[in-house]
């Protein structure tokens, strides 16, 4: 068996990591400095049960640091994208980690153009290691409807119109 097929990849632990500095951030907003980061890079590297080389491990606190200041930045206009696509919910009447995995994710498919089947299948999996048994699910579904809707940028409006997908087309 190849050793490499076993090994998680520096984006998934940066995905993690990301997800984990967002959720830390919610509940202690004014606690996200420099010292955080350090913090979750020590804890990372003495709880890792995956041995990354240090070029691996540094790529995949790029990564974490990246998926975290966008999503930060761009926070109003990702929660606003993430409550046309809960429809009858609202991102706040979701739990804090669905929230989060839900806030990296689309921040990642719609910004960064990471492909959909692969955002969808990582933020499965931070639901699995993270949330409750119903978070896979709920997860896909919203991030399948995030996906549906027009490019990032496009002059085409998000609506309630017939023109957009419902939950049972995408």
């Amino acid at each position: 068996m190849d050793d490499k097929r076993n090994k998680i990849k520096p984006n998934s632990i940066g995905r993690a990591l990301a997800f984990q500095a967002l959720y830390q951030q919610e509940f202690n907003p004014k606690d996200s400095s420099e010292n955080d980061w350090n913090r979750l890079y020590d804890c990372y590297c003495e709880d890792s049960p995956t041995a990354l080389a240090d070029e691996e491990l540094s790529d995949a606190f790029e990564y974490a640091r990246r998926l975290f200041e966008g999503t930060i930045a761009r926070r109003s206009e990702i929660d606003d994208l993430l409550n046309k696509a809960l429809d009858k919910r609202t991102l706040k009447h979701t739990t804090a980690v669905d929230r989060n995995i839900l806030r990296v994710a689309a921040y990642e498919m719609r910004f960064l153009k990471t492909p959909k089947a692969i955002v969808i299948s990582e933020a499965i999996e931070l639901g699995k290691t993270f949330g409750e048994k119903s978070s896979q699910a709920f997860l896909n579904g919203v991030l399948d409807q995030v996906g549906s809707f027009p490019p990032a940028g496009s002059k085409e409006l998000i609506s309630e119109s017939e023109d957009s997908p419902t939950k049972s087309e995408a």
